[in-house]
């Protein structure tokens, strides 16, 4: 490197310049020393790696990693980090036009059909309390199409009223504000009620909290949704590690693309950044109905005829 700052200085400069969340620079932090460790394991002189050596890293992940999703996030902060380092002058840019994306390449959660979804809600009974938070949480995540992390930060004063409609306010993902209004439909709005009718609560509490006996009650977290999420999907039947709390957001975005909902709205909704992302929905949705309604028949049937004498 091109600078007399040591390797764990320019780590610290690089996190201190991020525009994200304390979270994610911890993160991020904690994946580019795994990447110096290994260089040093390999017996490489961490000042000078080539872009040889990110591709063995790479080599090395996908044997490790359970997923491409965990191997590809570790090189997106390889990457990340060796163009600051190039912008500075420290280090030539060894990680630019590396593949790390896998939106090319596969979707990682599948959505859930009607069917499934039908299932799904129908089988959370809200005779209790669990059952009351666990039918608006599963609601609100496939009516809205709302991530782990963001219902993670719902507190109950955040549904309120705008101009007489009932809206929830939204922290989206990477962001530090609730800076996004969502109206709610009067499904979640009953489920809400009912919920909080069993609690006593002060505005600024989360709305979605553990109910174990003798604990305090706290907020869930979003290991503990996800979990919460695929123990009532195993309990239907489904068992597929393809299928998450995750996929309920996909079921959103696909149900309403089949619906015939314009893209630009489903982005809004689910707070994508741009289109692009929005259309792996309709990729997911023409896939479906290719499966769902055969265009291989039409050709069967033709040839099934026979022509007339």
């Amino acid at each position: 490197m091109k600078t007399t700052l040591s390797i764990k200085q320019v780590i610290e400069e690089w996190i201190l310049s991020l525009d994200c969340l304390p979270s994610t620079k911890e993160d991020y932090r904690r994946k580019i020393q795994i990447w110096f460790q290994w260089l040093s394991r390999r017996g490489v002189e961490t000042r000078s790696p080539s872009r040889q050596n990110i591709l063995e890293y790479k080599e090395f992940l996908q044997q490790q990693m359970k997923s491409a999703y965990t191997y590809y996030s570790y090189l997106t902060v390889v990457r990340l980090f060796y163009r600051y380092c190039n912008e500075q002058g420290y280090y030539e840019d060894i990680g630019k036009g590396l593949r790390t994306s896998l939106r090319q390449r596969t979707h990682r959660k599948y959505p859930l059909t009607v069917t499934q979804t039908q299932r799904l809600v129908d089988s959370i009974k809200p005779t209790t309390i669990v059952g009351k938070r666990d039918a608006l949480m599963i609601s609100m995540m496939l009516m809205l199409g709302l991530r782990t992390c963001e219902i993670h930060r719902i507190n109950i004063g955040d549904i309120g009223m705008v101009e007489n409609t009932p809206v929830l306010r939204v922290q989206r993902k990477g962001h530090l504000d609730k800076g996004t209004v969502l109206a709610l439909p009067a499904k979640i709005v009953e489920l809400f009620e009912e919920y909080i009718a069993e609690r006593d609560f002060k505005e600024d509490d989360p709305l979605f909290v553990n109910h174990c006996r003798g604990q305090k009650p706290k907020r869930l977290l979003t290991q503990t949704i996800s979990h919460i999420v695929k123990n009532r999907l195993r309990a239907i039947g489904i068992d597929d590690k393809r299928i998450t709390a995750h996929s309920l957001r996909h079921t959103c975005g696909s149900l309403l693309v089949e619906k015939g909902v314009e893209v630009e709205i489903i982005k809004e909704l689910l707070g994508h950044t741009s289109t692009s992302t929005t259309r792996i929905y309709v990729d997911m949705a023409l896939k479906r109905k290719l499966l769902e309604d055969n265009p291989s028949d039409v050709i069967a049937d033709i040839v099934a005829k026979k022509p007339k004498n």
